[in-house]
């Protein structure tokens, strides 16, 4: 019967890890905005945010340009945000880049790490960028939430540690 107990103790221990992981691997992400700006003048849906970020919505409905900050390719966030939003991964969309860059059109902006996007969002005006919920602060408001797989308008519940 102890043995029983332990097994069921260990795979009970396994199972939480493994819910922790899948967790840590697809993180709820939150599409921001500087503090300062009025979230329902910028109207944001999937689709202008992905025209956003493929560089063929420059400008907010208010006129001010749209300066989209991403983060490294290899960073799962990224990645994670391409797949929902783009359709795609980063390391495919090097010859769409590559393109556009004979247009004048150049991609957007990319940082370390998601404090260079809080700041950039924070101190640049007209700036988008996406982070893991849980470390939104007071300089950036989220506008939208990317969670199992899709864009939201409203926020899921948070757990973070």
């Amino acid at each position: 019967m102890r043995n029983i107990v332990n097994s069921l103790l260990f795979l009970n221990a396994m199972l939480m890890v493994d819910i922790a992981a899948a967790r840590d691997s697809h993180p709820i992400i939150a599409v921001i905005i500087d503090s300062k700006q009025t979230a329902s003048e910028l109207k944001l849906s999937t689709n202008n945010l992905n025209l956003i970020y493929w560089r063929k919505q420059r400008f907010w409905p208010t006129g001010m340009r749209v300066k989209p900050v991403n983060l490294r390719s290899q960073n799962p966030l990224r990645i994670q945000f391409s797949q929902t939003i783009l359709s795609s991964i980063p390391r495919t969309q090097v010859d769409y880049w590559n393109g556009q860059y004979f247009n004048g059109i150049l991609p957007p902006y990319t940082v370390d790490s998601e404090e260079a996007v809080i700041r950039y969002v924070a101190q640049t005006k007209g700036a988008i960028g996406y982070i893991n919920a849980c470390n939104i602060d007071q300089r950036i408001k989220p506008l939208l939430w990317i969670y199992n797989g899709k864009l939201s308008r409203h926020a899921p519940p948070l757990s973070c540690e």
